[in-house]
């Protein structure tokens, strides 16, 4: 899998570490970096808990920039008023696939001496100016979760750009735990599982079984309850398993179909919500968008999503609140309502439409009905 991850990004597989999970990646990058208690990242109020969490998980202070509502990306105008003496790195997250300014970002950091670590985690594929997101920084971060651009069923992938870090990077990598027969042998029958029972139909009850699997240590989830209440949870630093390196390679071998799905089905969306009172999202000619999910901004997100499960239509929610998901001690993470005001605002709005290989026209024409029928435009 890491010379097939290589080639795509055209690159070595030396410069390529499979983690458990995409926050492993970037706790592991922090740590080959050497920082610590005393030094701060920059990183978008609209994000998952678990990059603050790898920060945190190192002492690392967090401060948060607000987004563009446009395009759900840090937005460059405000990061000056983040600067301190004790800033250190850059959090570029592309959200929803969208890929971020780079250009005012990287000149930013450039002139303020700072490192960018690209959070890949929605955009395998995005390009931004013909360069592949993931490319820019001295080191980017995926995810292999479910529902992402290709699964290895909840593994991550770490890229480095920058050969410097490459020995103490291997330095942290070679302490990262191997994974147990048993907790593979769980994998595996995971991952053969969502690959049998989940299709857009399914996905909404598919998920809730999940969740709650998870919640009752059934199966290996997402994030732990140590996790959302700020605290590292035992074995956080792992590699990934054997059934994931498989399950990735697979995903990879077909990725060129995937790609080219997400941006079929990106320009429908846009094309019949062009013709309603939606609001698209403001991507420029700039920005080539392999999207991981659509993101609308509709009145009745609650509502809307209740009977979106009932109707068994794919729509989800990223983000709930501006540390995601719901439930997460964002003070303990250092973030304090009012921080990040768009953020909080496209938490309570923004509703997300699927664009992946298994949905087809037919099931775009759906979705966007259903939300001429029930969601009010925000």
């Amino acid at each position: 899998m890491q010379k097939l991850f290589a080639d795509f990004f055209g690159t070595t597989p030396d410069n390529v570490m499979l983690f458990a999970k995409g926050r492993v990646g970037l706790y592991a990058v922090l740590k080959a970096m050497g920082l610590g208690q005393g030094d701060e990242i920059i990183v978008p109020g609209y994000t998952c808990l678990v990059v603050p969490s790898a920060a945190r998980f190192l002492n690392i202070r967090c401060r948060y920039v607000d987004i563009d509502p446009g395009t759900y990306n840090i937005n460059p105008a405000l990061l000056d008023a983040c600067l301190t003496p004790a800033t250190r790195a850059l959090i570029v997250q592309h959200t929803y696939g969208i890929p971020a300014d780079m250009d005012a970002l990287m000149r930013w950091a450039a002139g303020n001496n700072l490192r960018v670590i690209e959070d890949c985690c929605h955009a395998f594929g995005s390009r931004y100016k013909g360069r592949m997101c993931g490319t820019f920084g001295v080191a980017s971060f995926f995810s292999g979760q479910w529902n992402k651009p290709f699964s290895t069923g909840l593994g991550g992938i770490l890229l480095l750009n920058d050969p410097s870090l490459r020995p103490a990077l291997q330095a942290v990598y070679r302490t990262a735990a191997e994974v147990s027969f048993a907790e593979n042998l769980r994998l595996k029958v995971q991952i053969a599982a969502y690959n049998a029972l989940v299709t857009p139909r399914t996905n909404a009850m598919m998920t809730s079984a999940y969740r709650l699997f998870s919640r009752l240590g059934i199966t290996a989830g997402s994030s732990t309850n140590e996790e959302l209440a700020g605290s590292m949870p035992a074995g956080y630093l792992k590699k990934m398993a054997p059934a994931q390196m498989r399950e990735g390679a697979l995903n990879l071998q077909s990725i060129d179909a995937s790609i080219a799905a997400r941006h079929r089905n990106t320009a429908l969306y846009t094309e019949m919500l062009r013709q309603t009172p939606y609001r698209t999202p403001a991507v420029t000619e700039q920005r080539e968008c392999a999207l991981l999910r659509y993101p609308v901004r509709v009145a009745n997100k609650r509502a809307c999503l209740q009977l979106a499960a009932r109707e068994r239509l794919e729509i989800g929610s990223w983000f709930e609140v501006p540390l995601h998901p719901e439930g997460t001690d964002m003070a303990a993470l250092g973030y304090r309502d009012g921080m990040c005001p768009e953020g909080e605002k496209a938490s309570r709005e923004v509703i997300n439409l699927p664009t992946h290989v298994k949905i087809n026209k037919a099931e775009v024409q759906n979705v966007v009905r259903f939300l001429q029928k029930f969601a009010a435009p925000a």
